[in-house]
């Protein structure tokens, strides 16, 4: 056993010679099942991450979510209808009141009265003059004298919409949320008020609020029908097609063949997979206005919903000609250029889109999955972690992880997997932070810290333990205990735990060459050989399968075929055959008293 103890010793050390040997990334492609990524080394074994899904998952575009996005020139231009149609509703409310006010009794009771009156004719006369800011101070001072003047009441609920509306300007900004909120506790049939609110609740993507302030709006005031469309658009992206059509029948009675009523049909036959029909229903908006990057982003939608990639692209490059920086255009002309493998245009198509919104989480997720597909691994890190500002799912912490391991970050990627084990104990996750507790004991075993390689190990061995428990038939979490065990000097248990994992997926290359190092830790020379035979056979450029059939022969006392191995090395690796030169030779020893690997130098002869 000390024998064996001493070679994997030297494995371990000898590690610090090879940082030019490449690392070993294989998934055969006849496996059906998790994706898995391998990693091996002379001195660390092997290991095995788990994607939850797919490590080339095809990415979601943004879908119906995006119908009423209000970013180019669709979007803008819908805003500007839906002020335009509450403009000119608020103008005929102001008017009414205006006609109320002349056929006011004026009646002066007392004296707080007769000033709470005065009062309210001066802010009357300051909103006539569209002077908001003073016509809510003087209506506020009216209600200060008499409470239960209902002039001043619903007065100031004119004025506090009338200000909302110059703060929510051309955007719907929700800074004005606070002056359409009181306005509509001051008078809950504030038709205005309450469109406005819905407007901007559908501006910030909250539909259930936009919904129900539209909904009370269009019931105060019928002549608000024109937001039906709004309204369906808000049905739509709730996931409520019957009502959405209910409000585009509306919608059409009122105004049959306009834009909005068209896009709004285009996207009800897109939710109902009538993809021919919502291509015509766009076409039909293209009728009316043809540079209108609404329409022919959504028909890019509906592409990319056919696996039309290439019309898709076109469709989404067109719209951002006629709309540059349309941020739905961008986000969703990634996912494509993804999908199709282009990760280079993914790339800029993502970074574009987080310029016009630096809070699109997802479009910096996609582009930290982009960078590991370029395995531009810092630069993912980087992604993924301004993504986890908005977005806490296990498949973000997992793939964040997983790139803090080829960056050899290995306590963060160990942090990170154990979030992503915490929002979804599965036995893939056990196992993933496994893999980078083992890693993390092999790089301080590299490192010559014994006992934090120890401490290491130990916590991966508890993971992955769990793991197998979960799952028997997760290969990989066996691979990983296996060389877990392997790390701690198990060698028994390793063994036990690699022919599981060899069992599970045949002919697995890296499971086995872990396997036989588990035999030559117990110093079982011929089933080492054996194992590592079968690796060379099925791979016969594997330098790691090559190196340790060498070394296991030569130990086994043949050298012959221990000078053959060495050879074919040679051609394939040859600084790595050099060493396995200095074991047959004897030059490269384990100097156990210093801990690091020597080189016998012979004693010259002394002469008299």
């Amino acid at each position: 056993m000390k024998r064996a103890n001493t070679f994997l010793s030297f494995l371990v050390l000898f590690s610090i010679f090879l940082s030019t040997v490449p690392t070993v990334s294989a998934t055969p492609p006849f496996f059906d099942g998790p994706d898995v990524v391998t990693s091996e080394s002379i001195a660390g074994g092997g290991s095995a991450f788990v994607f939850r899904s797919s490590r080339k998952q095809p990415q979601d575009g943004m879908g119906i979510g995006s119908a009423s996005s209000n970013e180019g020139v669709g979007g803008r231009a819908k805003v500007a209808r839906s002020n335009a149609q509450i403009a000119a509703a608020a103008k005929k409310r102001k008017a009414a009141a205006a006609a109320a006010r002349k056929k006011a009794i004026v009646a002066a009771a007392n004296k707080k009265i007769a000033a709470s009156n005065t009062l309210t004719a001066k802010a009357e006369t300051f909103l006539d003059g569209g002077q908001s800011d003073q016509a809510i101070t003087n209506f506020r001072a009216a209600l200060v004298q008499n409470p239960k003047n209902v002039r001043a009441t619903n007065g100031l609920s004119d004025a506090l919409t009338e200000k909302g509306i110059g703060v929510a300007g051309e955007t719907n900004n929700s800074a004005a949320l606070v002056y359409f909120d009181e306005a509509v506790k001051l008078d809950k049939k504030n038709d205005i008020a309450f469109a406005k609110r819905g407007a901007i609740f559908d501006a910030s993507g909250d539909k259930e609020k936009a919904i129900t302030n539209y909904e009370s709006a269009i019931a105060i005031n019928p002549e608000l029908a024109g937001l039906q469309t709004n309204l369906g658009l808000a049905y739509l992206d709730s996931g409520d097609i019957v009502k959405a059509e209910s409000s585009l029948q509306k919608a059409e009675a009122g105004g049959a063949g306009t834009i909005d009523t068209r896009t709004l049909r285009g996207l009800i036959l897109f939710k109902q997979n009538k993809n021919d029909e919502a291509l015509k229903a766009f076409d039909r908006v293209l009728e009316l206005d043809a540079r209108n990057a609404s329409a022919t982003y959504h028909r890019g939608q509906i592409f990319e919903k056919l696996n039309q990639n290439d019309k898709s692209i076109e469709a989404y490059r067109k719209s951002l000609e006629l709309e540059p920086g349309y941020g739905p255009a961008e986000f969703d002309l990634g996912v494509a250029y993804y999908n199709s493998g282009d990760y280079k245009n993914a790339e800029i198509s993502y970074q574009n889109a987080i310029k016009s919104d630096p809070k699109n989480y997802q479009a910096h997720a996609n582009l930290a999955s982009t960078y590991r597909q370029l395995e531009r691994f810092p630069e993912a890190n980087a992604a993924y972690k301004i993504a986890s500002d908005g977005i806490k799912t296990a498949d973000l912490y997992s793939e964040w992880g997983f790139c803090l391991g080829k960056t050899n970050e290995w306590d963060k990627a160990a942090a990170r997997l154990q979030t992503a084990r915490e929002l979804s104990p599965t036995a893939i996750d056990n196992s993933n932070v496994g893999w980078a507790y083992y890693n993390s004991g092999a790089a301080k075993a590299e490192a010559k810290d014994d006992a934090g390689a120890k401490a290491e190990y130990a916590l991966g061995k508890a993971y992955l333990e769990k793991a197998v428990q979960q799952d028997p038939k997760l290969d990989a979490a066996y691979l990983n205990l296996g060389s877990t065990h392997n790390g701690l000097g198990e060698f028994q248990a390793a063994v036990t735990a690699l022919n599981v994992a060899v069992g599970l997926r045949k002919n697995w290359v890296v499971a086995i060459n872990q396997l036989g190092l588990g035999y030559r830790g117990m110093n079982d020379l011929a089933n080492a050989v054996a194992t590592f035979k079968q690796v060379t056979q099925l791979d016969g450029s594997n330098v790691f399968g090559l190196f340790n059939l060498g070394e296991a022969y030569n130990a086994s006392g043949n050298k012959k075929e221990a000078k053959k191995i060495n050879d074919k090395l040679k051609k394939i690796n040859p600084a790595l055959a050099s060493k396995l030169d200095g074991i047959f030779s004897g030059k490269a020893i384990i100097n156990d008293a210093k801990n690091k690997i020597e080189n016998k130098i012979p004693k010259l002869p002394r002469f008299p």
